[in-house]
């Protein structure tokens, strides 16, 4: 998925499109049709109630499980990648139907631990390099800290925070005068006597089965102490959230009314006890917290005194971007996404009046909702790349901290372990290549799906191995589910222009309308999306025109690269690599299939024509049970 894609799809998510009601006697097998690019196989997943289980191609030649908010998946796979969604309703027993989604569930967490691991002993390399470097006399290399870029680099004109520094003098009446300093230097001493890491059996093997139990990772103790230092440095000299860590506005609508004032002062105030009572706590992460905590007190007491909601940077530390020449092309699309974020905001709000008393994931809701609404204006009026985060906006703004204590162990200490961990780092991936490396035909994300299933060792009338079979294509996978289980009920949800194109088609004349819709030229439908290779013909709607349409698009294919080739110098490529994408995209076409349907940057809200309504989640769940055999 695009960039693009991701920034349509943050706000498209609000919406509610048509979706499938699941009792809990319903597992849903889905296929998803192909589009080109990395969806030219088409795709797969099983549903169970609001969750997607599938698996995807990541770097390195891996497969590994994902699990998707269902409208998520709905939005991603059959709005904005435009591509049509066929879905088997799997009859079951309510036993069946746990063990099936407790088995996807702990498979899912198995394989996140695993990948965490993976990441855990690259950390540990790149600290023990870090170490060395610092011993060879290299003031420049440093580490980043996650919550430290809220304070740091410490500006040394600034006048200490009034917010922080009431939290300073309440830990003081608390644990002592002393408490702070005391705590600094006994963590100090904790990270100056770290043992360096020497990886064991434990910390490299995967094991076969059961959930894993890596050790905590050095490199994650050590950024854990040191965090909780520097957010300990913040507290003791009180230090001001830095400018361009917040969001700071005098637009009217972020005036706060005297119930919002009131409500967010009294989280404050409770905040701030909480805060007290983290530099008493045994959990290893409390460093990140405070950091983040003592940032967000800071915003609650401005917008306190200002009577105006100010709010945390949420947007992760290296979040992907929309170029903003995607920002100017697509004016209509940036108005709508701020209007869907104005509504989202609006709606947080009213919770914060609405609650007797609010809680953090009330907060959150407004920084996050209120962080994309402010980005999407910051990028449209000042003319910038707009930044997108696919998750959740968590603050956690980081900073390079140079401050670093090295452990007391010599050089050659430094190095052995740096060997062992090196050497750790590479058996692990190559354990990981084989649990979870992508295979084309035996390891897709068909095969793993069946894989999950049969280890769930439940009854669904018939295996299907698609290690024997041409079942691991996935539309062939979905005519095996149809035969082998107890499907009680097949079901549709086109594909957004295949959506829009049938509701066109009730309301006006079908052959004017498919004679304006059929081509990107005069489409009312799909605008022409960059990301897309090139063509003029869509053929996933017609069959018997779909070679001669092909053949059009095979020839304004090659025209296109043939045009591309003069403006390398000045297009880097982009229009020479979609000619030739568009007309390798086209050869299947001659043979009547189709793989490319075109892309969506972003689909207004009121434009949904709200197909299958039968498949809508008010759907009776009487009607459900009827159609069990």
């Amino acid at each position: 998925m695009t960039v693009c894609r991701i920034a349509a799809l943050l706000l498209t998510s609000l919406w509610a499109l048509p979706a499938l009601a699941t009792p809990s006697r319903f597992v849903d097998y889905v296929y998803v049709e192909a589009n080109e690019g990395g969806s030219s196989g088409g795709h797969a997943a099983m549903r169970f109630g609001d969750e997607a289980y599938h698996f995807q191609h990541e770097p390195g030649g891996l497969l590994r499980l994902h699990r998707d908010d269902w409208q998520h998946f709905r939005d991603t796979y059959g709005v904005l990648e435009n591509r049509t969604m066929h879905m088997s309703r799997v009859a079951v027993s309510a036993p069946t139907y746990e063990e099936l989604r407790r088995r996807f569930g702990e498979r899912y967490l198995i394989e996140r631990r695993v990948f965490e691991q993976r990441d855990a002993l690259r950390d540990d390399r790149a600290l023990l390099q870090l170490f060395l470097a610092r011993r060879h006399g290299d003031a420049t290399a440093v580490t980043r800290l996650r919550g430290a870029g809220f304070f740091f680099p410490e500006k040394p004109d600034s006048r200490p925070d009034d917010a922080i520094a009431a939290l300073h003098r309440r830990v003081q009446e608390t644990y002592g005068v002393d408490a702070i300093p005391r705590r600094m230097d006994e963590l100090r001493h904790e990270l100056g006597g770290l043992a360096l890491p020497t990886p064991a059996p434990a910390d490299v093997e995967i094991p076969a089965d059961g959930y894993p139990r890596f050790g905590y990772a050095f490199s994650r103790r050590y950024r854990d102490l040191t965090t909780a230092l520097a957010a300990l440095a913040v507290l003791d000299r009180a230090l001001p959230l830095r400018v361009e860590a917040r969001w700071s506005t005098t637009s009217p609508e972020l005036r706060l009314a005297p119930e919002e004032r009131r409500a967010l002062t009294a989280f404050a105030d409770r905040l701030a006890g909480e805060l007290t009572r983290l530099l008493d706590s045994d959990r290893p992460d409390w460093g990140f917290t405070l950091l983040v905590g003592m940032a967000r007190l800071a915003a609650l007491r401005e917008s306190e005194q200002t009577g105006r909601l100010v709010l945390l940077d949420a947007f992760p530390p290296d979040p992907e971007v929309v170029p903003r020449s995607s920002v100017r092309r697509h004016p209509d699309a940036m108005t709508s996404l701020q209007a869907e974020a104005a509504d989202e905001l609006g709606r947080a709000r009213a919770r914060l009046v609405a609650r007797a008393e609010i809680d953090e994931e009330d907060v959150s809701a407004v920084e996050a909702a209120g962080n994309r609404l402010l980005e999407l204006r910051a990028a449209v009026v000042e003319d910038r790349d707009l930044r997108v985060s696919v998750g959740a906006l968590v603050p956690s703004r980081d900073a390079p901290w140079s401050d670093l204590v090295v452990p007391d162990v010599t050089e050659e200490a430094l190095a052995r372990s740096l060997s062992q961990v090196t050497t750790a780092e590479r058996r692990f991936a190559d354990h990981l290549a084989q649990r979870c490396g992508y295979n084309l035909i035996t390891r897709n994300c068909v095969s793993e799906l069946f894989q999950t299933v049969d280890a769930a060792q439940v009854d669904l009338g018939g295996r299907i191995d698609p290690t024997r079979s041409l079942d691991f294509i996935p539309f062939v996978s979905a005519h095996a589910v149809n035969d082998a289980w107890p499907v009680a009920e097949q079901a549709t949800l086109r594909s957004y222009r295949r959506a829009r194109l049938d509701d066109l088609y009730r309301h006006e004349n079908p052959l004017r309308v498919w004679l304006r819709e059929c081509n990107v030229l005069t489409s009312t439908i799909y605008p022409r999306n960059a990301d897309d290779s090139f063509f003029l013909f869509f053929t996933d709607d017609v069959v018997a025109p779909r070679p001669l349409l092909g053949s059009v698009n095979l020839v304004a294919g090659l025209g296109a690269a043939a045009a591309g080739v003069p403006l390398l110098p000045f297009d880097g490529g982009r229009m020479l690599v979609a000619g030739l994408r568009g007309a390798v995209f086209s050869l299947p076409e001659l043979a009547f299939v189709n793989l490319r349907k075109g892309s969506f940057d972003h689909v207004p809200r009121e434009t949904d024509p709200h197909v299958d309504p039968s498949m809508r989640p008010d759907r009776d769940v009487e009607q459900e049970a009827k159609a069990q055999p």
